[in-house]
């Protein structure tokens, strides 16, 4: 092929500097040494660094390739540094041609490393298993967060990206899986608008950064930018609410009638106690401690529902101590206190159940709805507000507590009890259809 000269410009090169006559064709310039621009027939204009190096006593010419002319190039291999300018081709050239002076080989160098073994990809899935396992975390997840996040993984994200290669997660493609999991899950007869695609979002942020920042398996997280499609915060406010005083009653007295025994058992605990009611249900017979100074239900640092991560003793008021004796007189040694209803679930569920039958009007009414009516009712009479955080081991507060008086389980016994001796008997009121007398703390 023929090899002609022009003159070189940094800026830009002639028109001229194409194929000819439907041939490829290599050009050379003037004043710049090594540097070839290879016109293919098919419109490729190739940078290439031309020099000589010895091989076995030879000399034998290498062309290296280095980039592409076309401005296009970048959006044709997907590759940010495809493009090359001429002053970028001719500094690149001047940089292969000093790699050749000190003795290397880049041609042969390049040669090699394309045809090393490649690194094995690992699937979307394996990352985030490696991620949920990483022992590198500060904190050890919560049994509760674990749960959580394998069932967002197992309904959201596996169907529509777990078996990609990591490396294979961009922008468009989490958009898209993530827009799948919203009009999935979104059901406005049900009120249900779609949340379930910001959480998945949100853990595929987690382990994507962790694939970027901790692994390198990618070299900069997909996520970033992408807009969270459902905001956490419902537009319409709070969705729940505790129940009025007529509901209250209603489920304490006709409750029994569409409960099991146990699920009766953890509901009026919840409601007399103001715990979560995961810390209830998931008592064992052990932590009813009722041979103590002031009968308690033990509470360890590990229990689910727990947010403290402290251990704490409930001090029983005499209708929950009532309860307590009831279970344990009903089960077996080894068995859980509360036989057929020892997950937060399935008490939560007959909740549901029983409200749909009695048709609660306006927002739901939860479970956990009952730790803001003890609190509300403990504030009416007076019941003072640390002490409220201490009996209903509210967590943030008890972050800031530790560091001045808090100190264990059995601080403020005595205050606690009479704090929730005040509001049995104002329950007592209310499920009775009593006027209130007014007692205060």
């Amino acid at each position: 092929m023929p090899n002609l000269k022009t003159k070189w410009n940094a800026a830009h090169l002639p028109k001229e500097c194409v194929a000819i006559n439907g041939e490829r064709t290599e050009w050379s310039f003037d004043n710049v040494q090594g540097l070839v621009l290879d016109c293919t027939a098919g419109g490729d204009r190739i940078w290439k660094v031309r020099y000589r190096v010895k091989d076995g006593g030879k000399r034998i010419e290498r062309k290296l390739p280095i980039g592409l002319l076309d401005p296009d190039a970048r959006r044709r291999t997907g590759n940010e540094d495809a493009y090359l300018s001429p002053g970028q081709a001719k500094d690149r050239a001047d940089d292969v041609l000093g790699a050749v002076r000190n003795g290397a080989d880049p041609w042969l160098e390049k040669h090699k490393k394309e045809h090393e073994p490649k690194p094995e990809v690992l699937s979307v899935e394996a990352v985030y298993h490696e991620w949920l396992a990483n022992p590198g975390r500060k904190r050890a997840l919560s049994p509760r967060t674990h749960e959580e996040y394998e069932r967002i993984f197992r309904l959201h994200v596996a169907p529509y990206l777990g078996r990609l290669p990591i490396t294979a997660l961009d922008r468009r493609t989490i958009t898209e899986a993530v827009e799948k999991v919203r009009k999935a899950t979104t059901d406005t007869g049900r009120d249900q608008r779609g949340l379930q695609a910001t959480k998945a979002l949100k853990l595929i942020r987690s382990f994507c950064g962790f694939a970027a920042n901790k692994r390198d398996y990618i070299p900069r997280d997909p996520t970033i930018g992408i807009d969270l499609p459902v905001p956490e915060a419902n537009p319409a406010g709070k969705q729940s609410r505790p129940p009025t005083n007529d509901e209250l009653r209603q489920l304490w007295n006709e409750g029994p009638k569409i409960m099991t025994l146990a699920e009766t058992r953890v509901l009026r605990l919840g409601i007399l106690l103001g715990r979560r009611i995961s810390e209830i249900a998931g008592a064992r017979r052990e932590d009813a401690r009722l041979d103590y100074g002031v009968p308690h239900l033990f509470i360890p640092a590990n229990r689910i529902g727990n947010k403290a991560k402290k251990d704490d003793a409930v001090p029983l008021p005499p209708l929950a101590l009532g309860i307590i004796k009831e279970a344990l007189g009903a089960g077996n040694d080894d068995a859980p206190l509360f036989v057929g209803a020892s997950t937060r679930w399935t008490t939560s569920h007959a909740l549901t159940d029983a409200r749909r039958t009695w048709g609660w009007p306006g927002k739901s009414v939860r479970l956990h709805d009952s730790r803001t009516l003890v609190a509300d009712h403990m504030a009416s009479m007076g019941v003072p507000t640390e002490l409220r955080s201490r009996t209903l081991h509210h967590t943030g507060d008890l972050r800031q507590l530790v560091n001045t008086t808090y100190s264990g389980p059995y601080d403020f016994m005595d205050q606690r009890l009479r704090a929730l001796e005040l509001w049995e008997r104002r329950l007592l009121e209310i499920v009775d259809g009593r006027p209130a007398t007014g007692e205060r703390w």
